[in-house]
Formats: structure tokens, sequence, C-alpha cells
């Protein structure tokens, strides 16, 4: 897929804590309002965060920011503890976030060693949902962000006015993708004059909220078709909000280069 960045919806929807182990595979330009760490435990990842790009290797960390468009590109050996923080849980320590935050390359590997066993542990309670592991999930994200926060010192945060209303604004995308969505329907729904809104998202997003609506519908296609084993491509064109087979050719080849067909095949 070329290069554009996305709101991940999802997480802020879900509103816990995830964490996983992410595998050698690029990860796409994207933000959400959730806090994000990544643990490297094998091999090395190229992250840019915020526009910072850096290498890191075992046994460092990246640290991103709710709403700081992050990527990587891993090596084939890499691995990592991927840990996603929702608001919930994340709100003992988001007011001390609010001005100053974490750098996002943590380089100090001996002392990372030390917060490692919280990645482990929680990785262990990742599959259960009772009150109980819940409370542990919390505890243990505290017990990670707080030992960071002794340990490396703080920067400022990097202002974004308006971010509330564009992370409200891609929800809505999100949610009605599916559907007709213009400048005029969605500036209405938010109360703004259609010009400002326009160059309003333009700013944040570095798209036109057409191009961007597009976007999301393609990757919402190519999401459900590699769900199935013999995919019915115009059916889910038409389920996922493209009015043609032109438009959405058209949308697809400004993203990936290669035919539906053989995308749907490597992942």
């Amino acid at each position: 897929m070329k290069t554009s960045y996305y709101y991940e919806a999802l997480h802020d929807k879900n509103d816990v804590v995830e964490i996983h182990i992410g595998l050698s595979g690029t990860t796409l330009p994207h933000f959400h309002r959730s806090f994000e760490m990544l643990y490297v435990c094998n091999g090395t990842a190229r992250f840019t965060i915020n526009g910072e790009t850096f290498v890191a290797g075992r046994d460092e960390i990246a640290f991103v920011h709710k709403c700081c468009v992050h990527e990587l590109e891993p090596s084939k050996d890499f691995f990592d503890y991927v840990m996603i923080i929702g608001p919930r849980f994340s709100e003992d320590f988001a007011k001390l976030f609010e001005k100053k935050t974490l750098r996002p390359y943590l380089a100090d590997r001996e002392f990372n060693r030390t917060v490692r066993p919280y990645f482990e542990k929680m990785h262990a309670l990742a599959p259960k949902n009772g009150p109980a592991e819940e409370l542990m999930k919390k505890g243990l994200t505290n017990m990670i962000v707080g030992s960071l926060l002794m340990h490396y010192p703080a920067v400022p945060v990097t202002t974004t006015p308006h971010i509330g209303i564009i992370v409200q604004a891609l929800g809505y995308i999100d949610d009605h993708y599916a559907e007709p969505i213009t400048l005029d329907t969605i500036s209405s729904e938010f109360g703004y004059n259609k010009y400002y809104f326009s160059r309003l998202f333009n700013s944040y997003i570095g798209d036109t909220l057409n191009s961007y609506i597009n976007m999301v519908r393609v990757r919402k296609v190519v999401s459900a078709a590699q769900k199935e084993s013999d995919p019915n491509l115009s059916a889910l064109v038409f389920e996922n909000g493209f009015d043609s087979m032109t438009t959405f050719y058209r949308n697809f080849s400004k993203y990936y280069d290669k035919p539906p067909t053989e995308v749907f095949r490597r992942h």
C-alpha cells in the first residue's frame, strides 16, 4: 500500500488494554486516541513517530502519545510486544501527559529489561476479560508507565488544537463509510462551514475528505476480502460504499501496485 495515514478507530471504540506479539510485517502510518508502547524482543525496526525516525532493537521501547501518527518497518526476524492502552485504562496518568510526554525512543536497554516482566504478565492475561484480570491489567499498565516516567525525562507535548474535532470526524467516517458522505453532510453534522471544515481536514490529514473516505472504503474491501477464501469483489465493493467498480479501481490503484486478486492472496 502506498503512503497515506488513517485513523484506527477500533482501538478507541474497544477502550481496553490490548497486548499482542507483533511479528515481521510493515505497519502503515496511522493514529488513534490510545497510548501505545512497543517493546522490541528481537530484531530491529525502523519507526517513525510524530515525524521522528529511529531504529530500535532488542530491549528498546517505542512510545506513542495519543493522536501521534506512527509507522514501522521491521526486519525479518523482528517481533515485539505491542501494548495499546484505551482511554479508560489510561485515566490514572492521562493528565500527566497533557503538557509533557515521554520521548518516542526509549533506549536504555538495561533499565527496560526491568519492566519487561510487566509486559510478559500483561500478555499472559490478554485472552481473559473478567474483573480480576481487568484490575491486573490496569495495575500492570500503571507500573509500566510509572516506571518509565520515573526513569526517562519528559518532553513538551506538541499541541494540536483541533485534533478533537478531527478525531470525531474520522470516527464518524469509520462508522458511516458505507453510506453516502459528502463535504456538505459531514460539515453540517459537526456544525462547521464546509469550506472551513475542508481546510481544517486537509491540514491535519494531508488529503481531501473524499480521498480519505475512499481510502477507508478500499481498506475495508481488502480487509473483508482477505477473510474469505473466494471473495465476491463486486459485492464487497458496493457493500463498502463505492457507487461503481470504476470508482473502486481508480482509488484502489492509488494505494496498491498490484491488482486486487494478488493483494488478497498475498496476505
